[in-house]
């Protein structure tokens, strides 16, 4: 049985909130975050999984994306903002994959599912996270064995100017994680932090 999710499983202080306007401005950026999902989708090829957890999915767009390339996986979506949710079932209903993606309330320390994964991803969600480990030692005891943990974020290794949304390779690497094998990849604007069994 799946355990129930407070109000406080959501937010941290100081994490960002996505409220009814926040959520409708970050749907008008997806066309910008569009050429990251492909990537992301992209390194996914290289996998192999057959359930897939999407930590942050916001609006839903990475998860359509997902499920357009993968039709024989099972995927969820977990988000903290009861906004950033109902827009995601609208996207996910309009492109035909409500059916097929499960998405629900919770967050990187409150997922609200039982089942383990096989791929656990998060996309531009990770540098918004206030206890980062007690988050990544969360997320690892939802992976099957064999499983992987990918977290993607915007480069600042390679910006000329840093931003507060992105994620420079010096923060990760002395992160370790007892059982997982760490590797830190760079990729078009992206760094990539996978952590597998």
């Amino acid at each position: 049985m799946a355990r129930t999710v407070t109000t406080e499983d959501f937010y941290l202080e100081g994490e960002e909130r996505f409220g009814p306007v926040t959520s409708f401005l970050y749907g008008l950026g997806s066309a910008v975050l569009n050429r990251y999902y492909e990537v992301i989708v992209e390194d996914l090829r290289s996998t192999k999984f057959r359930k897939l957890l999407d930590v942050g999915c916001g609006n839903g767009a990475l998860l359509s994306k997902i499920a357009l390339n993968f039709p024989d996986a099972r995927l969820k979506g977990v988000d903290p903002s009861p906004y950033m949710l109902n827009r995601a079932k609208k996207n996910l209903a309009r492109k035909g994959f409500i059916s097929r993606v499960e998405v629900k309330i919770g967050s990187s320390r409150a997922i609200p599912f039982e089942e383990k994964f096989d791929a656990i991803i998060s996309s531009f969600s990770y540098h918004h996270w206030k206890e980062r480990d007690i988050s990544l030692s969360s997320l690892a005891s939802q992976l099957e064995d064999k499983g992987f943990l990918a977290i993607y974020e915007y480069d600042n290794s390679s910006r000329k100017i840093r931003s507060s949304h992105g994620i420079n390779e010096g923060e990760w690497n002395n992160l370790e994680i007892e059982g997982l094998k760490k590797t830190i990849n760079h990729k078009a604007g992206l760094i990539i932090l996978t952590l597998s069994k």
